[in-house]
């Protein structure tokens, strides 16, 4: 008669399995956190390709990532920001006013005109109001130039081009196509590391 016994040690198959479960975490924090660094180059991808020329730089810089931690297994990819200055639409300057393409192929803004200012910033402005004349003007008693004041002009924020649900469902479709390929690498990472 043969006989098998198996005995072990509860603690080690305790440590194993911590560690085991420990690995595991490892992975999918690394895989969330990646995703999501994907899921912002898809997304500008997407706004550009869905006609919003905006610059990558400008729709990069929109974005932060709440990273996913071992403690925390969610990340948020969020998109803020105002309006759009106009300069990052494609804006040149023409003898009529300023070129831009905003979705709808390139417009022209007459009156408008690029600038930079005093500070470095450049942008699309146009004179309002009263400054649209030439000359000057007498006010309160004091002399000033009749071309001031400026606005700067605006296009769609980052957020409202995200809206588009073009650009929500491939962003979406991306986000569901990586992330499996992302855990299985970054498991397969960490199994041969040992």
């Amino acid at each position: 008669m043969i006989k098998i016994s198996v005995s072990s040690n509860g603690k080690d198959i305790t440590a194993s399995l911590n560690r085991f479960i420990v690995d595991q975490q490892k992975a999918v924090v690394r895989a969330l956190n990646k995703t999501a660094e994907q899921a912002r180059t898809a997304a500008s991808q997407e706004v550009r390709s869905a006609g919003y020329n905006i610059k990558v730089s400008a729709i990069k810089k929109s974005f932060t990532i709440n990273r996913a931690s071992s403690k925390n297994l969610i990340v948020v990819l969020k998109a803020t920001g105002k309006p759009i200055a106009m300069i990052n639409y494609g804006a040149r300057q023409t003898k009529s006013g300023v070129s831009i393409n905003v979705k709808t192929g390139r417009q022209l803004l007459r009156h408008a005109f690029i600038a930079t200012m005093a500070n470095g910033h450049q942008g699309v402005y146009e004179r309002v109001g009263i400054a649209r004349t030439s000359g000057k003007i007498t006010k309160g008693g004091k002399t000033q130039r009749a071309n001031l004041p400026v606005k700067e002009l605006f296009g769609p924020s980052i957020p409202m081009a995200l809206s588009n649900d073009v650009v929500e469902q491939a962003i979406m479709s991306k986000i569901k196509e990586k992330f499996p390929k992302i855990l299985a690498s970054e498991l397969n990472y960490l199994r041969l590391k040992k």
